[in-house]
């Protein structure tokens, strides 16, 4: 039986709340790097100076509990499940509590926000090499 049997993910699109400065997004990284680890998720946060788009892999009860709370969160709006459920293969972010990314390809992250399911997942997948991770 492989390693990774239970490995789920999501996908969302959304935008940074018009009361928020740009320099939450590191707030948002730093409290994602702790409590990330702390739950077994790896992942990417990109985001465009307006957009978000997050992908985190883990355990489902993990991957499910912080689609809740990232729901919940006042520091962004319009939040778009883009894709969630079961993945097959290898965590893609193995090491990283969270990849971040900025992306200056708006339309990028539009048009990812414009597909459900696999196809959403395939067109992100698709912007990740042309990002710079940290």
């Amino acid at each position: 039986m492989s390693s990774n049997t239970g490995l789920h993910a999501f996908l969302y699109c959304s935008s940074i709340c018009p009361e928020q400065p740009v320099t939450v997004v590191g707030d948002i990284v730093k409290a994602a790097r702790e409590k990330n680890t702390a739950l077994s998720l790896t992942g990417i946060l990109v985001f465009d100076g307006q957009h978000f788009c997050q992908y985190l892999e883990g355990p489902s009860s993990s991957v499910s509990s912080m689609l809740q709370s990232i729901c919940e969160d006042h520091r962004h709006t319009d939040v778009m499940l883009q894709f969630h459920g079961p993945v097959d293969g290898e965590r893609q972010f193995k090491g990283w509590a969270i990849a971040y990314a900025q992306s200056e390809q708006e339309l990028a992250l539009d048009k990812i926000a414009n597909f459900k399911g696999r196809e959403a997942l395939a067109l992100f997948r698709q912007l990740l090499p042309n990002l710079d991770y940290c």
